[in-house]
């Protein structure tokens, strides 16, 4: 497993993960867009490099951006961009309660074996009309057979999978209200080939016939 401060100090985002980060995009304005307030407090939950918080300040004068991450290379790098980037646990993020909009996350969940302690914590931070948003591993892809490949030797440690019953379930059972699901690039058919030519593209195939076949899977839930 490489040492999670070591990761971040030579981390270069490829082709495919820059599409991933602006479909990630997409889904983070349609709700930050649903928050009636001149400005948002948005959160990125172990935000590692920062690319999806970096973009939202980027495009958005009505958001306020903060950052959480436990790895202090990643702290250190991201708070030259998001000034409000604190080091912290994920699941102690020393917080008010009902302090911000969104809290969305990305490719950290499913390094968790109990997702009890974080729901909880970002239930706790997040105001009463806002809104939650996690994105993870999906079940049948090229990127889990990929990791499948390594033969417990996956350099991240430990890391699940998800499907979508298994997704929402973990929701429901937490009391969560589930506001939508969804799943981005089909298999990982698209982010294969843009890693094999080096080379973004808009794909043709976004949808999957099973919700579990994505990269990524989200959900997006309330109080």
């Amino acid at each position: 497993m490489i040492p999670w401060d070591e990761y971040w100090k030579t981390y270069s985002t490829s082709k495919a993960e820059k599409w991933m980060i602006f479909e990630r995009d997409k889904v983070l304005n349609k709700y930050i867009g649903k928050i009636n307030s001149d400005k948002k407090k948005v959160i990125e939950i172990g935000c590692g490099f920062g690319s999806n918080i970096t973009l939202l300040r980027e495009k958005r004068s009505d958001c306020d951006c903060y950052a959480l991450d436990y790895s202090e290379e990643a702290v250190k790098r991201v708070k030259e961009r998001i000034p409000n980037t604190v080091q912290a646990d994920c699941r102690e993020t020393g917080f008010d309660d009902n302090f911000f909009d969104i809290v969305y996350s990305a490719g950290l969940m499913e390094h968790f074996k109990d997702e009890k302690p974080l729901l909880d914590e970002w239930k706790r931070i997040l105001k009463p009309d806002g809104y939650m948003i996690t994105f993870i591993p999906a079940r049948y892809s090229l990127w889990q057979l990929y990791q499948l490949l390594h033969f417990g030797n996956w350099q991240h440690g430990y890391e699940k999978s998800y499907t979508h019953k298994s997704l929402t379930k973990l929701f429901s059972e937490n009391g969560w209200q589930i506001v939508e699901t969804g799943g981005i690039d089909p298999f990982s058919i698209n982010g294969f080939l843009m890693k094999l030519f080096n080379k973004s593209f808009e794909p043709f195939w976004t949808k999957s016939p099973i919700k579990s076949g994505y990269t990524e899977l989200y959900i997006v839930t309330k109080k």
